[in-house]
């Protein structure tokens, strides 16, 4: 059987390689979901790559004000409009002859356009008595997409009701809905049903931009691809007294450590100097969590001689928002792994772990979650430093912070503020992976 690539970012990833030619797909989920948006962004693309849609309403509302809806997004092209994307209403043949009479209007409009893509939207598939008819159509309908080698996506408000649609020729069923977290909403979906190949199963968030729908499968389900392990090069740490004590050396390049301390200890701090020594020849990536500010950043770290605006004029260094417009825990994810892509980082700072947790899956996913994040970045051989005040986690994600979250990181340094005036700052190594020895505790100055 040959794919359909949706071409939609993430989705094929979830789908293993897509949808399959000739398969009749259901879409499901409330109003406002994206199921619309998803379907002519499928349909638009592929116009570009010279295939054709027939797109068929089964509701009243005008084609003209869908395309005018569909006009803001950058997938939309207006010359596609009935030369590339057939829009046509089948509501009349559907009050005037039933489910018949949609077939019949499908099949003729099929040959005529020679369309690769069918869409019907808004069919109802849950009324009470029409359950026959609906799989009688649907049945019919696998027939005839099949023998036309088109690929059709039925959508519709239905939620797992008695249409009993596992039980019918339908070769998949996506779920869509929203989710409420803290009083914002997630959308995730989750494929219920898909025959001839696996997917990745559970729910996988997704978010709707100007560019159309863009999916984040679950981090930690995505295939691990073969990666090669770091050299046993080293990378300063930037902060003299550590570096010493760790025998002038710092970390090893591709280490993940973890500096744990409560507000006010110097996280943050430390985090910048270690960006600040990014370099054209290795480069960094800073990622700060809300409130916070590039801007503020940058102003912070000049109170404190630490240079981050050289190291960006540079061009070494890059600094990136983290959790600032509802992300969710898996967009996050996929965000960090596309930016030290992108800017080839050695070097990366996450100061504030807690924008992680201030998500809907953390509390159930966020050790699996994390565990796949740092091998990631140990893959790209990315020598990262992450900053953690529990007491901010624990607010973040409702739940203490769990004990063995430290073990996922190969080195975990403990910071403590002073407690009294003039006093200095005390780091301990708690573990450092590779060294031997009792836990080393070293006095900073500001």
């Amino acid at each position: 059987m040959n794919r359909f690539p949706s071409t939609v970012a993430g989705l094929d990833d979830i789908l293993c390689g897509g949808l399959f030619e000739g398969g009749v797909y259901i879409l499901e989920g409330p109003p406002g979901v994206g199921k619309t948006t998803l379907a002519n962004q499928i349909a638009y693309n592929q116009a570009s790559a010279g295939h054709k849609t027939l797109y068929v309403t089964m509701l009243a509302e005008s084609h003209s004000r869908m395309v005018q809806h569909m006009s803001n997004q950058t997938f939309f092209r207006k010359a596609a409009v009935n030369a590339d994307v057939f829009y046509l209403s089948g509501y009349r043949e559907l009050e005037s002859d039933g489910l018949k009479g949609v077939l019949g209007l499908l099949r003729n409009e099929l040959a005529r356009s020679g369309a690769t893509l069918l869409v019907v939207d808004g069919l109802v598939l849950s009324a009470p008595g029409i359950d026959e008819g609906v799989r009688q159509f649907v049945h019919e309908l696998q027939s005839l997409v099949s023998a036309m080698g088109c690929t059709c996506l039925l959508l519709t408000t239905g939620r797992g009701n008695a249409l009993s649609a596992e039980q019918t020729m339908v070769d998949g069923i996506f779920s869509f809905e929203d989710q409420l977290f803290k009083g914002r909403a997630e959308r995730v979906v989750q494929v219920r049903k898909f025959r001839g190949s696996g997917v990745v199963r559970g729910q996988h968030s997704f978010c709707i931009t100007d560019e159309g729908l863009q999916f984040f499968p679950r981090l930690e389900s995505m295939p691990l691809p073969d990666g090669g392990l770091a050299d046993a090069s080293s990378v300063t740490l930037g902060i003299p007294e550590i570096d010493a004590a760790l025998g002038g050396r710092g970390l090893w390049t591709g280490s993940i450590s973890l500096v744990v301390g409560e507000s006010g200890a110097g996280k943050t701090l430390m985090g910048y100097r270690f960006a600040a020594a990014s370099t054209a020849e290795e480069p960094g990536l800073l990622l700060i969590g809300a409130p916070e500010t590039k801007a503020g950043a940058c102003h912070l770290a000049g109170r404190f001689n630490i240079d981050l605006e050289r190291a960006l004029r540079s061009g070494g260094l890059r600094v990136e928002t983290l959790g600032q417009s509802d992300e969710s825990l898996d967009e996050m994810g996929h965000k960090i792994l596309r930016l030290v892509d992108e800017a080839k980082a050695r070097r990366l700072v996450l100061d504030g772990v807690a924008a992680l947790a201030d998500t809907r899956a953390f509390q159930d996913r966020g050790y699996r979650f994390l565990g796949r994040l740092l091998m990631e970045l140990r893959r790209r051989a990315v020598t990262a430093l992450f900053t953690l005040d529990p007491a901010e986690i624990s607010l973040a994600s409702g739940t203490p912070l769990a004990p063995g979250l430290a073990a996922l990181f190969d080195n975990v340094l403990a910071l403590e503020a002073p407690r009294d005036a003039g006093a200095s700052r005390q780091l301990a190594v708690r573990k450092m992976r590779g060294q031997h020895g009792e836990a080393t505790v070293i006095s900073l100055r500001d």
